[in-house]
């Protein structure tokens, strides 16, 4: 089924948590919401699970309303699975009895079948006997998300459910879990505070921004063209640094370069005005010079090199697959003849 969203708009004590949000998610989709803290992540899902009453707009599952102001069914009446970051199984039942705990009108046999099934998935094929308290983190957030998927609902709902799994173990969880909820093609909103997270589960990401849908799409559009500086921080790694736009061209603390070169974000960027000026790290070159910017810091990234300079306590990162040669303490430039930039008005 699909679930739609259409005018939502939610206030908690006068303060807007949502508003006029829009948004329609497929079957078999997976959309990761992303912001920050307050932004409206949380009262969505809350909202569409039924935790929260609509106060204005309305939610469709295909063509058939689900909730509005004067239609509320309670969360167990609404075919939405939830998983959070606790967990919340049963510690009295074992892993299969919290798998079927939910399959109402199954024989022994078929639930029997239903949780092999759905525990093959997630490589716990043996763990069915065992208690919650005896497995990991991250066997006991797999047996959530199949626990919630054993019923079939229409839509899932995560709110940050690898947020308290080890590292190492998170990359798994995120392919387990992502094949799992393209094997039910069950339309999918994930939660989240992690970009990499997002990235890597999304067919679509949405940002939101108190309240507001900043921006929504593709993992590679949020990438290519983001709208706002924080998603070009959060989702493309550029920097922003500050600029104002001077005869056709765009002056920085590190050098100007032609406005013409630059993609605008932004509307209404005239002359003299200042800017936020977005850049790719990777773009940037690092001349020795007598200039007045100094190399501050050189650090190993794994697959890269970053290295910093400094000017009038404001830095800019260029990032090269090469290690750094001049030391700490030498004076450059900054080769903007490559660079890829975005601008957006302040």
């Amino acid at each position: 089924m699909t679930i739609s969203f259409k005018n939502i708009s939610h206030q908690y004590d006068g303060k807007l948590a949502l508003s006029n949000f829009n948004l329609e998610v497929k079957n078999g989709e997976i959309v990761c919401i992303l912001g920050p803290s307050g932004s409206g992540k949380s009262t969505l899902l809350r909202i569409a699970a039924g935790l929260e009453v609509v106060q204005n707009g309305e939610i469709y599952l295909d063509d058939q309303l689900l909730a509005d102001p004067n239609t509320n069914p309670a969360p167990e009446n609404r075919s939405i699975g939830l998983v959070f970051q606790d967990y919340a199984l049963f510690p009295h039942l074992t892993v299969a009895e919290n798998i079927s705990f939910g399959l109402k009108g199954f024989n022994k046999v078929e639930k029997a079948k239903v949780v092999d099934k759905q525990l093959a998935r997630v490589d716990l094929k043996d763990m069915g006997s065992r208690y919650p308290h005896t497995l990991s983190g991250g066997q006991q957030q797999r047996v959530a998300l199949i626990r919630a998927l054993a019923t079939k609902p229409a839509v899932m709902l995560l709110d940050e459910p690898f947020a308290s799994v080890d590292a190492p173990l998170r990359e798994k969880l995120r392919e387990q879990a992502r094949f799992a909820l393209k094997a039910s093609e069950t339309a999918t909103l994930l939660v989240t505070h992690d970009p990499a997270e997002a990235m890597l589960m999304a067919d679509r990401i949405l940002v939101l921004g108190d309240g507001f849908t900043v921006q929504i799409g593709t993992p590679e559009d949020l990438w290519n063209s983001p709208k706002s500086p924080y998603i070009a921080q959060t989702f493309a790694g550029m920097q922003t640094i500050n600029g104002k736009i001077i005869d056709k061209f765009v002056h920085t603390s590190f050098g100007a370069f032609p406005i013409e070169r630059l993609t605008f974000s932004s509307e209404n960027i005239n002359e003299g005005k200042e800017i936020s000026l977005c850049l790719r790290p990777s773009s940037l070159v690092l001349n020795k010079s007598k200039g007045q910017a100094i190399i501050s810091d050189k650090r190993f990234l794994g697959r890269d090199f970053l290295t910093i300079a400094t000017l009038n306590g404001e830095q800019i990162h260029v990032i090269s697959n090469k290690p750094q040669i001049l030391p700490v303490g030498t004076l450059v430039d900054i080769s903007f003849d490559s660079v890829e930039a975005l601008i957006y008005s302040k």
